[in-house]
């Protein structure tokens, strides 16, 4: 089974949030031990560095750099046919946002199981199986 992980839940994770981290901890783990494959995107890494750098925290990057390497974790790239996807997904679901689009077009260009994020709003997306922290 191949996951896509949304930003929030690495910004839990690298930040500790006691609400979460263990939750992402688990399911990641749990991935890993059961063979699944976990993948991420560039849209994840530019929103995941956004606040880091401005707080001129490159530490913060470097050990989010460390942990996608450690955890063998893909990085997608957005191409057209991703492009395609998220606009189909935008004009099909007026409330996505355009990062929003673009991870989940990217998550079902590349054919995941899940999109593990802690948007609620994202549930209402039937083309893909979307599980919260709720769900973990």
């Amino acid at each position: 089974m191949k996951i896509f992980v949304d930003t929030a839940p690495f910004i839990y994770l690298m930040e500790n949030n006691p609400g979460f981290a263990e939750k992402i901890k688990k399911a990641i783990t749990e991935a890993i031990v059961k063979g699944h494959t976990l993948v991420t995107s560039v849209v994840t890494y530019m929103e995941f560095g956004v606040k880091p750098e401005r707080e001129n925290r490159q530490e913060v990057i470097q050990k989010f750099d460390e942990l996608l390497s450690r955890l063998n974790i893909r990085m997608l790239e957005v191409d057209k046919e991703a492009g395609q996807m998220a606009f189909q997904m935008r004009a099909k679901y007026q409330f996505l946002k355009g990062m929003d689009a673009l991870q989940i077009g990217l998550s079902i260009k590349e054919n995941c199981s899940v999109f593990l994020t802690n948007d609620k709003n994202l549930k209402k997306i039937a083309e893909i199986n979307v599980k919260t922290m709720d769900d973990l």
